[in-house]
């Protein structure tokens, strides 16, 4: 069986086939091509196929990983991101998480990381889903539209929507998603409930404003 693994990085491609059968292992690196990285790995796997003198369609799995969004964030080069969150969390993405490990590590420091989505470009919405999904409080499909409006005419380059609840019932974030794709066609909108559908909001927010 060839296994093949891809690592697509900012510069390079690196490919590493494995033949399960026999153990041997074949490498390659190719330029990656950031206009279009499918095409970098295209190429990689016909080169590292020509370097084992087998067939593309002899491949029986590619496994597949990128260090290009890592490294977007870590350099801050990622878009400029709008996040439209729940009334009462506008600010979460600045508190973070509080973990006290115990009374031996309370010299420790905890250094938060800066907020890829600033808050001045995040607006609360109101409306409220409980954690069983049943709706406590209406969307206000016409506050959320201005908000939207305010947040393009800011200059965003993207939209997050992450609301409380969502993973319980999406139902608000799809209605946010629809306005934002009227309000702002130019944008790419990015919802939690679809990117991470589980409990904690922190970490939901977080993963929907990279993905953003």
């Amino acid at each position: 069986m060839l296994r093949l693994g891809v690592d697509v990085g900012g510069t390079f491609t690196d490919l590493l086939l494995h033949d399960t059968d026999s153990g041997q292992l074949w490498l390659a690196k190719v330029p990656s091509t950031p206009q279009d990285q499918s095409l970098g790995v295209l190429d990689g796997i016909r080169a590292i196929a020509g370097v084992a003198g087998v067939a593309v369609s002899d491949l029986s799995t590619i496994l597949h990983g990128t260090t290009v969004a890592t490294n977007a964030v870590l350099e801050k080069r990622g878009a400029r991101v709008g996040l439209l969150t729940s009334e009462g969390f506008r600010w979460i993405l600045h508190l973070a998480e509080a973990w006290t490990p115990g009374p031996l590590f309370g010299w420790m420091i905890y250094e938060k990381p800066e907020p890829i989505a600033a808050v001045e470009d995040t607006r609360a919405l109101t409306e409220r889903v409980a954690a069983d999904g049943s709706v406590l409080s209406a969307l206000d499909e016409a506050g959320a539209r201005v908000a939207i409006a305010e947040l393009r005419d800011r200059g965003v380059e993207a939209m997050t929507v992450s609301l409380v609840n969502s993973f319980a019932n999406p139902a608000h974030e799809r209605a946010v998603a629809k306005v934002a794709r009227e309000e702002a066609p130019a944008l790419s909108v990015a919802i939690s409930s679809e990117v991470l559908p589980e409990f904690p909001k922190y970490d939901r927010e977080v993963a929907t404003v990279v993905n953003a």
